[in-house]
């Protein structure tokens, strides 16, 4: 009975993993086919146990069925790596190149497996009954062997060449794993029968190592992605892997600042306790406002606050979305406030917009990485930002331009231009205003 038992063991550990696999990162599409070939290599295990105690009523059919388990295992895996190569940073034509690889991968695994379907008595004879230098020179041996080394040949250049290139590093982790463990896999084809769970324990074991490495990284990256409260963030990174949504580029977005009028001269006076609520209400004000419309928070600092619409989530109408969300994050606020000014507290927000073209991507050391944005129209927004009074929104003439004002909630006024600190010439400025109702009917 060792041997039944050790394939109901390395089936049962398959499984679990491919649950665990599931249950840990429902949403991510790179686990979503490791799942699947776990679990197909669970069942797989699972059905050598009657094989080899020869209790199956109809060999043919059940080779027909092992077949097809196979082949969804070898779809899976080049599926897996499939969406992993889709995180590579890199020219668009080698990413195409190297998913044509693997799609031809897949094709020779559905041969592989229909020839097992189509031809079970052929199987049985020639590739099931072990290797040998006399399997060579049998055909029918070779009608399994070529397209089921083909593909695992196919797939190991891609593998190696995703090695060797940027991708998502938490997925880098487990694809070397998958390198690690696919000789052991592959010894089933070689050793006698006995050994057939060892070698599969050993790929598993270390397959594994990989996997909770990957969790450990995504868990810092939940801790890093925890300071951007955009989903459309979280979901992108899940799909591309964060070194391609983050590299540094040069776009146009729009900048949000806000910050606290009287917030100092409260703080200067404020028992400590008092001051951290304050902060943490005004937080999650705004982180919540910002959320709703697509927007990325880049800093926290004391009252101070700075966002991006259209990074890292590219948004084509980030003016109009950057002032319909000042709109959220002043109302949103000031709804705090309202109850602190109940106690006697002065203190109201300001907000400042600008939009143009800037570089976006992660600065920091291998500690502390920060995803920022650099150019004009950030100094910009900050300064306007200082301008403005209690309640009050200023754009720039960019953004009023590209938001408009027909059909939206909002219209611009036009002010006086001013003189900004850092800035050669007077800035045209706009105000914010909401339209009645009636306008918008």
């Amino acid at each position: 009975m060792t041997e039944p038992i050790a394939y109901l063991t390395v089936g049962l550990f398959a499984v679990g993993m491919a649950v665990s696999f599931l249950l840990a990162d429902p949403r991510s599409p790179t686990s979503r086919p490791l799942a699947v070939l776990f679990a197909l290599l669970g069942v797989t295990f699972a059905m050598n146990i009657p094989a080899n105690a020869g209790v199956l009523l109809s060999r043919p059919a059940w080779i027909r069925v092992f077949s097809m388990l196979e082949a969804g295992i070898l779809v899976s895996s080049f599926e897996w790596i499939l969406r992993i190569a889709r995180t590579e940073v890199g020219p668009a034509a080698e990413r195409t190149t190297g998913e044509r690889l693997l799609r031809v991968a897949q094709g020779l695994a559905i041969v592989y497996g229909l020839a097992g379907v189509l031809l079970p008595g052929v199987r049985i004879a020639s590739w099931n009954s072990g290797w040998s230098w006399s399997s060579l020179r049998d055909p029918g041996f070779h009608l399994f062997a070529i397209p089921f080394w083909a593909s695992l040949a196919v797939a190991g250049i891609r593998v190696l060449a995703l090695l060797r290139t940027e991708i998502d590093p938490t997925e880098w982790v487990r694809l070397n794993g998958l390198f690690l463990a696919t000789p052991f896999w592959c010894l089933g084809l070689v050793v006698p029968v006995a050994w057939k769970p060892v070698g599969f324990a050993i790929g598993e074991t270390l397959f594994l190592i990989g996997a909770i490495r990957y969790h450990v990284l995504q868990g810092r990256r939940g801790q890093f992605l925890s300071r951007f409260v955009s989903p459309q963030l979280t979901r992108l990174v899940q799909e591309r892997g964060l070194t391609s949504i983050m590299q540094r580029s040069r776009i146009e977005l729009s900048v949000v600042a806000c910050d606290l009028r009287g917030f100092t001269s409260f703080a200067e006076t404020a028992a400590p306790e008092d001051v951290m609520r304050l902060l943490e209400e005004y937080y999650a004000a705004v982180g919540d406002a910002v959320g709703r419309f697509g927007g990325s928070i880049t800093s926290f600092a004391g009252d101070g606050m700075v966002a991006l619409v259209g990074a890292p989530v590219a948004a084509p109408d980030h003016a109009e979305r950057a002032v319909s969300m000042a709109l959220g994050i002043r109302d949103r606020t000031i709804q705090v406030l309202h109850g602190w000014r109940k106690i006697g507290l002065d203190v109201g927000v300001g907000l400042g917009i600008a939009s143009g073209f800037v570089t976006v991507g992660v600065i920091g050391g291998s500690e502390r990485l920060e995803y920022t944005a650099i150019g004009p129209p950030v100094n910009l927004a900050a300064r306007l930002c200082g301008r403005a009074a209690a309640g009050q929104i200023l754009a720039d003439a960019r953004t009023a331009g590209a938001a408009g004002d027909g059909g939206h909630p909002f219209a611009f006024e036009k002010l006086e231009p001013v003189e900004l600190k850092g800035l050669a010439r007077p800035v045209a400025v706009f105000a914010v205003t909401e339209r009645p109702a009636a306008e918008l009917g």
